[in-house]
């Protein structure tokens, strides 16, 4: 991705303002692309630090990788954890789930993308190796 964090942050609250219901954006550390391995199989993918912002009927909802002490993939500190924890984000509620997540209305897009970036810079992603993915829900 090109720009600094500003820019990243107005391209990604007019991106969320843009999602149609159930419509995701996912965005993190670029996949590498790997040859498939054994048998034809694709190896697994490496863990990567990542955000995503889905848009539900009435409100966004934004999650963050999980930490593997709950079950995520990304290894973090307790500091980690905890300041996550300090700016609103909360751990799954669920054993299905596995990464942070808020919810927030739809009118908050400009909220959720900044808490967004802070999560990734508290990750240490750089900009230049962020990747963006669109995810359109399935008809």
């Amino acid at each position: 991705m090109r720009g600094d964090w500003d820019d990243v942050n107005r391209r990604l609250t007019s991106a969320i303002i843009a999602l149609d219901l159930d419509d995701s954006l996912v965005i993190g550390e670029a996949q590498e692309q790997r040859k498939k391995g054994l048998f034809g199989r694709p190896p697994q993918p490496k863990p990567r630090r990542f955000v995503q912002v889905t848009a539900a009927r009435d409100s966004l909802i934004g999650e963050v990788v999980g930490a593997t002490s709950f079950g995520g993939t990304w290894d973090m500190s307790q500091e980690t954890i905890d300041t996550l924890l300090s700016r609103g984000w909360e751990k799954p509620w669920s054993e299905d789930y596995r990464t942070f997540s808020r919810q927030t209305p739809l009118v908050s897009a400009n909220r959720l993308a900044l808490q967004l970036i802070r999560a990734l810079q508290l990750l240490g992603c750089e900009v230049a190796d962020l990747d963006v993915e669109f995810v359109r829900a399935p008809d």
